[in-house]
């Protein structure tokens, strides 16, 4: 495992030296240095706004904690030291996501059980908000015709696959398998995997109760990972208006969208590295009609995320030398 994802890192940075080596670095740095400070600020203003509103989301999937302004404090802390070893280290979601239910049980008393659930509960609401959103933005694309047809097909294949699959977990959930599988198997030779089907019948218990049981409560975290994606639209919108190069929201819907695919593709790869910057890149410079344009703006989403991350690993920084909560 460790070595595919060495490997795939390695491949990821160098197709992000490739983009580079075949772009023009001074007309990148020239459009690159219209963003100013103002432009800064507005970047990080609305990726805030997304990331505070994922937080509640998180915050809501938790069947123990009440949902306060001191819990919403800590949930942010502990997502952004999550999210910034997502980025920063080789390790993708290997790093970040464990961490964040250490740090939860480790300095505010969350038992790994409930932290590690709500974890999934997360993703797989975001996942499920991701659907809508990506769909929508393939529409746009091939409305356009932006990429050549064959790409546009791949890319259309990716979505409903994605689609799919969500379609599966929603039918599972409503069907309790799990729950009927270890039934089944308490009663077989395979009852050796007692505990670990617990386990997983235990968070679709969570994800059952919150769709089927709590459904005003998973209406909001819903609403509220979609709106984290439609942050992230009106993020690439404010870029390329800073950049010089402004493109109407539909447009900004499309690139995002078509970029959280590439994502969800390259799972495997820490950071998208390359993967995501290739996305960037092809669609800026297909609306723009500069390819320079689209390599500043791949490199403009990047330094958002390394700076929002360094943020982050200051905030890891206080929790190392932090009193745990056992003491």
């Amino acid at each position: 495992m460790w070595l595919f994802k060495l490997l795939s890192l390695v491949g990821g940075a160098a197709l992000f030296a490739w983009i580079l080596h075949d772009s023009d670095l001074a007309a990148v740095t020239a459009i690159l240095s219209r963003i100013g400070w103002p432009g800064v600020a507005a970047i990080l203003a609305v990726f805030g706004a997304g990331f505070a509103a994922d937080v509640v989301s998180w915050l809501l999937m938790f069947r123990t904690l009440p949902a306060t302004g001191l819990w919403l404090w800590r949930i942010w802390l502990v997502q952004m030291v999550g999210e910034a070893l997502n980025v920063l280290t080789p390790f993708g979601s290997f790093g970040g996501e464990p961490f964040k239910a250490l740090l939860l049980k480790r300095h505010y008393g969350v038992s790994y059980t409930e932290g590690s659930a709500s974890l999934l509960l997360i993703q797989t609401v975001n996942s499920l908000a991701q659907v809508p959103f990506l769909l929508v933005a393939v529409g746009l694309l091939v409305h356009r015709h932006l990429l050549p047809a064959t790409l546009e097909q791949v890319i259309l294949a990716a979505s409903l696959v994605i689609s799919g699959f969500m379609v599966l977990v929603l039918v599972a959930l409503h069907s309790r398998l799990l729950a009927a599988l270890h039934a089944r198997l308490e009663r077989s030779r395979w009852s050796r995997f007692d505990s670990a089907l617990r386990v997983l019948e235990d968070i679709e218990g969570r994800l059952f109760f919150f769709v089927r049981e709590s459904p005003k409560r998973f209406a909001v975290s819903f609403a509220l990972a979609f709106s984290t994606w439609m942050a992230g639209a009106v993020e690439m919108m404010i870029i390329f208006h800073v950049l010089g190069h402004p493109i109407s929201f539909t447009d900004a819907w499309m690139v995002e969208g078509i970029v959280s695919i590439a994502r969800s593709v390259s799972f495997f790869i820490p950071a998208h590295l390359g993967i995501q910057d290739g996305a960037i890149a092809l669609l800026a410079g297909a609306l723009t009609g500069a390819p320079d344009v689209g390599i500043a703006v791949a490199l403009a989403r990047r330094a958002r995320e390394i700076g929002w991350s360094l943020i982050g690993l200051g905030i890891g920084g206080w929790f190392s030398i932090r009193k745990p909560a056992e003491a």
